[in-house]
């Protein structure tokens, strides 16, 4: 079995005891995930197996999408509900749904995030949790992400001195939800957090084709399975047909880039899939070194 299932995650579970569930379900080791979702959040957890865990790193450059819930009129340490209050605002209640939408439509595009204090980044060889945890303080890294889209979706609530409201977001990799919240709350000059949090699209899989872990135990497992040339059909392919350049591909052999191009027909790749028979056989990318190669990024042995 290669490829990816998308599994709905569900609360209370972290990503690593998915994987180990997941080990038991299909009586495989060669089980991966490609991004931790924290045990709270739930939706789409792509789980990567057999030969498709080779394509973690290239999945996890693709967009994902989210619906989150702010709520307005107070922080927490975690920056999301499970957190403690770390400070509040009053009068929230009297933001304008136009000052709110402001706020929100300020933030398509690039901009640079902290991360936030509990994270697995690691500062001088120690996660940032780890140093939340014991009370130091540390300088947190800042760094440029990408907002694709973001709406507000459904209408504003207001109750208890309380805001709250709904987001759809699409974004880059290594964007934190709950820290946007907060820099929305910022935007408006009042604290808040994310207190809720389900991630609708991961590696261009969506909710819709998520499966639980339930269904997985008690149905057939390869029914659920992307298969990898879905997963790499965004790429540039070539399918090979000379049994001399499938020898050169097969065994991993450094090409000159003009000669893919010739054969893939599109001057700007920077990668391509390369198939025989409709299987995939390996990912070739630009030479870090030399602009005129192109040399291997994963092979598949299926």
């Amino acid at each position: 079995m290669h490829g990816v299932i998308p599994v709905n995650k569900p609360k209370g579970l972290t990503s690593h005891d998915v994987v180990m569930r997941m080990r038991r379900i299909l009586h495989m080791k060669k089980v991966g995930h490609t991004g931790t979702l924290d045990p709270e959040v739930t939706g789409v957890l792509p789980i990567c197996i057999g030969e498709g865990t080779k394509l973690t790193e290239y999945l996890q450059t693709k967009k994902k999408r989210y619906h989150a819930e702010v709520t307005l009129g107070f922080s927490t340490d975690t920056e999301d509900q499970t957190g403690e209050v770390t400070g509040r605002s009053e009068g929230v209640t009297g933001i304008s749904d136009e000052a709110i939408d402001q706020a929100i439509g300020s933030f398509p595009g690039s901009y640079h995030q902290m991360v936030p204090k509990y994270a697995s980044v690691r500062v001088d060889g120690r996660k940032l949790y780890e140093y939340a945890r014991k009370g130091i303080e540390v300088e947190r890294p800042v760094r440029e992400v990408f907002i694709h889209e973001i709406e507000r979706t459904g209408r504003v609530e207001r109750e208890a001195g309380l805001v709250r409201f709904s987001l759809d977001v699409s974004c880059s990799k290594g964007t934190y939800i709950r820290t946007l919240a907060v820099d929305i709350g910022r935007h408006l000059g009042v604290e808040a957090h994310m207190s809720a949090l389900v991630r609708t699209e991961s590696c261009g899989l969506t909710l819709d084709r998520a499966v639980t872990l339930e269904a997985l135990q008690e149905g057939e497992p390869r029914g659920f399975i992307v298969p990898i040339s879905e997963l790499i059909e965004d790429l540039p392919s070539v399918e090979i047909t000379d049994e001399s350049f499938f020898f050169k591909i097969r065994n991993g052999q450094k090409m000159d880039k003009s000669d893919i191009i010739e054969k893939v027909g599109k001057d700007d790749a920077d990668m391509v899939a390369f198939t025989s028979e409709g299987v995939p056989v390996g990912i070739y990318y630009d030479h870090p070194e030399h602009t005129d190669i192109m040399k291997p990024y994963k092979m598949f042995n299926i």
